[in-house]
C-alpha cells in the first residue's frame, strides 16, 4: 500500500481495534481508551467500512470477533509494538555511549574542568570521546552545522536557533605578578595604572575588533599601550610572572588560579567602569532535546561545580 493511502488511516482505529479484541465488551474498552460508549460504537461502524466487513458480533455478554478480526491479532500486535517502538525514545546510558563530543573552553576554564571531566568519562561512559577545539569566529557556525557540540564563552549570543545557560557574571580586574608595584593597593589612580604596559587575551567575536576601555581612555585624552596580543591566555599568565605588565582579567572563580601562578588581582582605576559580562554555555536548537546531549550539559555543570569548590 502506497503511504499516500496509509495517510487516508487513523492510528487511533488500530489501538480500539487491538483492545476490543482483549476486552470482546464495548464498555470496558471504552473505559480503558478513557472514550464514551457511544464514541467506541462509533468506532466499531468506522471498523468496519475500514476493513469492509464486520469484525465482531454482538453476543448478549459483549462481542465476539470474527475470523476475519481473530487474523488480524497477531500482525496487529505486532505492528502496534512496532510503532511503539519507533516513538518511544530510547533509553540512554552512558557506559554504553560511543560518540564524540566536541566542546570549546577558554583556557583557564579548560584547565580546571577537563581533568575532573576526563577523570569522571573513563569511569561512567568510558567510550566517550573529548575534542577540545578552540574558540573562532566560525564557532557559531560550527555549532549550527553539529561540528561543534557545545561552547562555555562570555560572547554574546544573538542569533536565532541558539540556546544559552547563564553560568556566572564576570567581574572585569587587573591581574599582576604579587611582587607588582599596584600589587595590594585598593585604589589605584588612572595615571598610576596606565604607566605600565599591558598584555591583551583576545576572544573572537569578543573583544578582538573593539575595547571599551580604550574609547573611555580616548575621551579622556589617554591611551594604553598593549604590548604583547595573543589568543593564548595561559601564555599571557606565564608572561605576567615575570613582568610588570598588566592584563584585564575574570575576578571569582579564577582568582584561586591566579594565586597557584604567583598571580594576584588589583581594582581598575574608577574610569575604567567595565561592562558586566557572564560566562555561559552555549549550544545549537539541534543539540537540545538529545539525551546524549542532555546528559553532557549535565555533567559538564557537574564537573563545572566541583572546579570551583577544589
Amino acid at each position: 500500500m502506497k503511504l499516500e493511502q496509509l495517510a487516508r488511516y487513523d492510528i487511533k482505529l488500530l489501538v480500539a481495534l487491538q483492545v476490543l479484541l482483549e476486552e470482546e465488551n464495548v464498555s470496558r474498552a471504552a473505559e480503558r481508551l478513557f472514550v464514551t460508549q457511544s464514541a467506541m460504537s462509533k468506532m466499531l461502524a468506522r471498523l468496519k467500512e475500514t476493513f469492509g466487513e464486520e469484525l465482531f458480533i454482538r453476543t448478549s455478554h459483549g462481542i465476539q470477533p470474527t475470523d476475519r478480526a481473530l487474523a488480524l491479532k497477531t500482525p496487529l500486535v505486532d505492528a502496534l509494538d512496532s510503532l511503539g517502538a519507533l516513538l518511544t525514545p530510547p533509553i540512554f546510558k552512558p557506559s554504553l555511549c560511543e560518540r564524540t563530543f566536541r566542546i570549546s573552553m577558554l583556557d583557564n576554564i579548560a584547565n580546571r574542568v577537563i581533568p575532573g571531566l576526563l577523570s569522571t568519562l573513563s569511569k561512567q561512559a568510558p567510550l566517550v570521546k573529548i575534542h577540545l577545539k578552540p574558540w573562532t569566529r566560525h564557532s557559531f557556525d560550527q555549532l549550527a552545522s553539529g561540528q561543534l557540540d557545545l561552547a562555555m564563552n562570555v560572547v554574546d549570543v544573538d542569533r536565532a536557533n541558539f540556546y544559552q545557560l547563564k553560568l556566572a557574571d564576570i567581574q572585569v580586574c587587573a591581574v599582576v605578578r604579587k611582587g607588582h608595584p599596584l600589587a595590594g593597593k585598593s585604589t589605584i589612580l588612572l595615571d598610576d595604572f596606565l604607566q605600565y604596559s599591558f598584555m591583551k587575551v583576545i576572544i573572537p567575536e569578543f573583544n578582538e575588533n573593539h575595547q571599551k576601555d580604550q574609547q573611555i581612555l580616548a575621551a579622556l585624552g589617554k591611551e594604553r599601550k598593549i604590548v604583547f596580543e595573543t589568543n593564548n591566555a595561559n601564555c599571557a599568565l606565564q608572561s605576567l610572572v615575570r613582568t610588570d605588565y598588566i592584563m584585564l582579567g575574570a575576578k571569582g572563580a579564577a582568582s584561586k588560579m591566579y594565586e597557584q601562578m604567583g598571580l594576584t588581582t588589583i581594582p581598575l582605576p574608577k574610569e575604567l567602569t567595565a561592562s558586566k559580562y557572564n560566562m555561559k554555555f552555549i549550544w545549537h536548537q539541534r543539540q537540545n532535546l538529545p539525551n546524549d546531549h542532555q546528559w553532557f550539559r549535565k555533567l559538564m555543570m557537574s564537573e563545572l561545580v566541583a572546579s570551583q569548590q577544589s
